[in-house]
């Protein structure tokens, strides 16, 4: 073997550096937050995919970065708890939170983010090896630069999720695909297939790689540079076979997808059913075409029955939307514009010039490198389009798999710049130290990031929400903050799954819309004295809808005293807060009916209507007391009332519920 000369040494050497630096980022920032919103849930479904291979808990994602990331967490011997009979939704995070904060929280969740930043490694070094492939070392080079501070990647790099898996593989399946394509072997054709089937496993939306290999083959058939592939080849020959080798990648990727689900069609062991069953979730699905092709899935068994019901989940949502804040707006579904508009918000100024600077770039578009656009840029533009139809708008993390391509066309950008002029050469280097100022500024709040242009971190509530700011992650910064500043008296609206009192923050609760769902309520008086902390999605109107939907709209206009981790703000003073104490009579109302306390419920419902007659639901629950009640003139009244809401109370939000039911029929 020939030996390594030292500029190659100097290259790998550098590489190394980065990827330590990129692991070192991403799991000092991760130790000093606490879960993002679906974490439990994830951690809760992969640890017992592992010990009892039940699939049906949180179906609505593939198990492989599951499984990965609650590896290290088996030999602990924590008590796995079983499945409960309700909704998979609800199931997941609270059998996550049993796992979690019945134990060690902090220890489990490090455990497993650790494993989910390989995923993020292995990507910086794919983007790393396509690069200097394509471009040259010096590409190579700066494109890993690139990543190893982009600030989306350090969001999400070692959070127990499946976005960033999923970016891994579909980078890593086009670029074995692009390998292949220069030079068909059967090596390649075989990491193709394995990178395509690991890719199915991550995450539902990874099947947009047949429409891009689709894409990239028709490329390759009009291009038909047979020369550069070294073979006599035929048009008619290089399309079947490049047809043979995309069947051959469609067979095997399946096939290990169904691995990862242990070859076993039922998604439960021991014929237990799904919650709601996988037929009866199929038929609620109110689009014909999609419907029609899961239920012939369903019928021939083309893929195993979780992933069939998560197909199913993610189409529903995806076609039905919810809720989206934008630029300080609400909106009631998924807009075509959200995802351009959150990239320029959330990337650097840095990154989003360099991708600009394309066109100034000359030698980029020589004909040699060709190929290497277009493999570039045909697949993240793709799945920018279809993501822009979709009307399920939660985050950046949505578009991650489009951030490998664009880094590794920046990193080619600044490289061909360098070497074009001295004057383009102190432009990149500029550019490329801007990128990185602006992310380590951030550091170690990562996912509320937003550029300058935008205000920063600490604005960045302003005019996004939910996974784009914290997603719920910021109750260690709370802790941090309450206990340097000596405070001992406080409230705070919380919309995450786990507990602030596990943290030992000294707040009391004010009620939000998830903590009202698990009957986490308590009432709370009329007046309340600060310091008052509100997440970010409280301000967004992101749970309870615009305006007077939104108990906490009167904070809006006010300036926070502090933003924490640009996720909790605090507001100091004494407030009026008659619309919140109604939210938190309903919660508890809503508990009490849950425990046929009906007596008790009908008080507590009486006073949230009287505190905030905007509320809906509980005029519902009137309706129904007072009809038990045989008080018709009543029930029909709270029966109107809350219609009248519904129909005239941003209805465009009052559709994701279903209409008031007059409890006296058609009466």
């Amino acid at each position: 073997m020939k030996p390594l000369n030292w500029q190659t040494k100097w290259v790998f050497g550098t590489v190394a550096v980065l990827l330590v630096i990129l692991e070192a980022q991403l799991m000092f920032s991760v130790r000093q937050n606490s879960q993002t919103f679906d974490e439990s849930a994830h951690i809760y479904s992969g640890y017992s995919y592992w010990k009892t291979g039940d699939f049906g808990i949180n179906p609505e994602h593939p198990p492989l970065e599951k499984l990965v990331d609650t590896l290290p967490l088996l030999p602990t011997g924590i008590k796995d708890p079983p499945p409960l009979p309700i909704h998979f939704r609800a199931a997941s995070p609270i059998g996550g939170l049993q796992i979690l904060y019945s134990n060690n929280a902090d220890a489990l969740l490090f455990r497993a983010r650790a494993m989910a930043s390989l995923f993020t490694l292995a990507c910086a070094l794919l983007v790393f090896l396509a690069a200097y492939e394509m471009f040259g070392a010096g590409a190579g080079l700066i494109a890993l630069l690139i990543l190893v501070f982009e600030p989306n990647f350090l969001a999400n790099g070692a959070l127990v999720t499946t976005d960033i898996g999923a970016s891994c593989f579909v980078f890593a399946t086009v670029y074995a695909f692009y390998r292949y394509s220069r030079k068909p072997t059967m090596l390649r054709l075989s990491i193709c297939c394995i990178a395509a089937g690991l890719a199915l496993a991550a995450k539902h939306s990874t099947v947009l790689l047949l429409p891009m290999f689709l894409i990239l083959a028709g490329y390759e058939i009009a291009r038909r540079r047979s020369s550069e592939r070294g073979i006599s080849e035929t048009r008619v020959h290089q399309s079947l076979r490049l047809l043979a080798a995309m069947a051959v990648i469609t067979i095997v990727a399946v096939g290990i997808l169904w691995s990862f689900y242990g070859f076993r069609y039922a998604a439960r062991p021991g014929n237990a059913q799904m919650v709601p069953t996988t037929s009866a979730y199929v038929d609620g699905l109110k689009f014909p075409v999609e419907a029609g092709i899961i239920r012939f899935f369903e019928n021939h068994h083309v893929f195993p029955e979780a992933y069939l019901f998560g197909m199913t989940d993610i189409v529903m949502i995806s076609k039905t939307g919810r809720p989206t804040f934008l630029l300080g707006h609400d909106y009631a579904s998924g807009q075509w514009f959200y995802f351009p508009t959150v990239f320029a918000i959330k990337s650097t100024i840095g990154f989003m010039l360099l991708l600009a600077l394309i066109f100034a770039a000359r030698a980029i578009w020589r004909s040699e490198y060709r190929r290497e656009l277009v493999y570039l840029i045909a697949p993240p533009l793709l799945w920018l389009a279809v993501a822009m139809t979709s009307k399920l708008d939660l985050g950046i993390r949505h578009i991650l798999p489009m951030f490998p391509f664009l880094i590794v066309l920046a990193g080619a950008v600044a490289w061909t710049l360098l070497r074009q002029s001295r004057g383009w050469a102190v432009v990149v280097v500029a550019l490329l130290a801007f990128h990185v100022v602006s992310s380590l500024h951030t550091y170690p709040n990562y996912l509320p990031y937003s550029n300058e242009a935008f205000g920063g971190p600490s604005n960045t509530y302003r005019v996004v929400s939910d996974a784009n700011v914290g997603w719920e992650s910021g109750l260690k910064n709370l802790a941090n903050y309450t206990n340097s500043h000596h405070i001992t008296q406080c409230w705070f609206a919380f919309d995450g799954p786990n507990d602030p009192a596990y943290y030992h923050i000294p707040c009391k609760p004010l009620p939000t819309l998830f903590a009202v769902l698990i009957g986490r309520t308590q009432v709370v008086p009329e007046q309340v004295q600060g310091p008052v902390f509100l997440g970010s999605s409280e301000l967004s109107g992101f749970d309870f809808g615009p305006d007077d939907l939104n108990p906490y709209q009167q904070f809006v206009s006010l300036r926070p005293t502090a933003v924490l981790g640009g996720e909790i703000l605090e507001y100091d003073g004494t407030f009026q807060i008659p619309a919140i104490a109604g939210v938190s009579h309903f919660g508890v109302a809503n508990t009490l009916m849950q425990q046929k306390k009906f007596d008790a419920a009908f008080e507590e419902c009486k006073l949230a209507t009287q505190l905030n007659p905007k509320l809906i639901y509980p005029h519902e629950i009137l309706s129904s007391l007072y009809a038990q009640r045989k008080q018709l003139n009543d029930a029909i009244s709270e029966y109107q009332a809350a219609m009248h809401i519904y129909q005239t109370v941003h209805p465009d939000y009052q559709a994701y519920s279903d209409p008031p039911v007059n409890p006296l029929g058609n009466h």
